[in-house]
């Protein structure tokens, strides 16, 4: 459904007598034609090309790909809505343009249930213990109760992050149709603004709903995606586990978010013409926060390490010993390490570094390739016998189609709410 907005402009500031009621300062935008003609290549090339590996005789290289970009995109997706719940549970002010980007994410979630749907009729290829014995795993290892389970896990995450979304962005959206009872909204933007009971009371039912729902969700999205790693990475080894690794793909799932959240940032100051919005300091508090993870996550990473070294586990020590000591694999694996973790670390120390905003697009680029190569290693492995790394035109057209894809779902979400939500005052002179 077609929607307009009064302006393009920064809306006026009210008048002192009047500056405790919020005001959106940065109306919606939409981005670049050029922009989203050229996402919506990427998709339709993507889609081509899938469908082509398939029918010719690629189906294996088709649905790695395809899985690993699955893994990938939908958890930056879910974990951009994470990002704003961590901001709201610690009473942060200082970047309400990045909590929206995150918010913003969840544009790609109903598209990722899709695509999971799909990704099932693809399994046979791709998950062992479809075909072979599980030894004594059957009852947790049968595609009914994996698929049904995931399912439900994704559907749930889900919910709980429209819920979340909907309190966020529904203030926001009330101001727009206050300012112009005329505004045609989409469908599920007009669902997010049904029954508005005025601006002071949604406040406050805003207030008390986000407070109940974000430690729900923040617990929500710790426990049960360390199962979706759990479930559909590490059974790709049926005979392999590791307690850590369910915990790292939850941290490596946020920290790819930060950095797609920070690159975004910076498109959308051109994208949206928003510039005068951000400040030197939101860069410099942004990169700390991408630094900071870094150096979680890399902590975890060497935790699982030690303790199967520590502990000389040999149960353990295969999905090591495939990737650091195995060809083509080891090139992949220190790609990895030095990009997503030991390269940070070296120029995050600069302070001047996180006040740039390209600098700081240019690192964030780095640590999410560093990042795709990791989920890469850590599925294809599994399932590629060959000798050679599996990436050409297959695996570059499957990942830019869902580069694309949630690229254009972030877009249509920002192209309705306001990327600068009502709260923060304007930020021009």
């Amino acid at each position: 459904m077609a929607h307009r907005f009064p302006s393009s402009e920064p809306a006026k500031t009210m008048n002192h007598s009047s500056t405790a009621v919020p005001q959106i300062v940065w109306l919606p935008r939409v981005a670049p034609a050029g922009v989203v003609s050229a996402l919506w290549g990427l998709v339709a090339l993507g889609v081509i090309i899938f469908v082509l590996g398939l029918l010719f005789g690629q189906g294996q290289r088709t649905w790695q790909i395809y899985f690993v970009n699955f893994l990938f995109w939908s958890g930056i997706a879910q974990a951009g809505v994470i990002m704003s719940a961590v901001y709201r549970i610690t009473n942060a002010r200082w970047g309400e343009q990045f909590r929206r980007i995150g918010e913003a994410m969840i544009s790609f979630l109903p598209l990722s249930f899709i695509l999971y749907l799909v990704l099932i009729v693809g399994g046979q290829s791709l998950f062992p213990w479809i075909r072979e014995d599980t030894h004594g795993k059957g009852f947790w290892l049968n595609a009914p109760f994996v698929f049904g389970r995931d399912g439900i896990i994704f559907l749930l995450l889900l919910w709980l992050s429209y819920r979340f979304v909907r309190y966020s962005v529904r203030t926001d959206l009330g101001l727009l149709k206050e300012k112009d009872a005329l505004l045609k909204l989409p469908w599920w933007a007009e669902r997010f603004v049904t029954n508005w009971k005025g601006l002071e009371q949604e406040q406050q039912l805003s207030s008390v709903g986000l407070t109940r729902l974000t430690p729900v969700l923040l617990i929500a999205f710790v426990v049960l995606y360390s199962l979706i790693g759990f479930d559909l990475v590490m059974t790709l080894d049926p005979h392999w586990y590791s307690t850590l690794f369910g915990w790292l793909y939850v941290l490596h799932a946020f920290l790819a978010a930060l950095a797609s959240i920070t690159i975004l940032a910076v498109l959308s100051r051109t994208w949206f013409h928003i510039e005068p919005s951000f400040t030197t300091g939101q860069w410099h508090d942004m990169g700390k926060f991408v630094f900071g993870f870094c150096l979680l996550s890399g902590g975890f990473f060497w935790s699982q390490f030690l303790v199967i070294w520590y502990g000389n586990l040999p149960e353990e020590t295969s999905y090591l010993i495939k990737r650091f000591y195995s060809q083509p694999w080891e090139p992949l694996m220190w790609v990895y390490l030095i990009f997503a973790y030991l390269f940070p670390l070296a120029v995050f120390l600069s302070k001047r570094v996180k006040q740039i905003p390209n600098a700081l697009m240019t690192i964030s680029v780095i640590i999410l390739c560093a990042l795709f190569v990791e989920r890469f290693v850590a599925v294809i492995p599994f399932v590629w016998q060959e000798a050679s790394i599996p990436f050409g035109l297959v695996e570059l057209g499957v990942t830019v189609g869902f580069a694309g894809a949630f690229l254009l779902c972030w877009l249509a979400f920002l192209k309705v709410v306001p990327l600068v939500p009502a709260s923060l005052p304007s930020r021009r002179g």
